[in-house]
């Protein structure tokens, strides 16, 4: 399963984030690594952006983004 898969206010873990992915380095800052505890806070209206909460902190990232980043509940 993907970030963009997940429901408003369902709880996971991050499991992978794809390699091939320019946003990489910036995702590791925003804390979206593996094994950290994550949470969907908000989903927009035609699905993205879609804002989740990891590490304490609110962080809205485009569907195509989250779909690089595998999660499981």
């Amino acid at each position: 399963m993907t970030l963009s898969q997940m429901k408003e206010n369902q709880a996971g873990k991050i499991t992978h984030i794809q390699n091939d992915t320019v946003l990489l380095r910036r995702l590791f800052d925003m804390g979206f690594v593996e094994g950290q505890d994550i949470t969907c806070m908000n989903v927009g209206m035609f699905g993205t952006p879609i804002a989740f909460n990891v590490r304490g902190t609110k962080v809205a990232l485009r569907k195509k983004d989250a779909d690089l980043i595998g999660v499981i509940l």
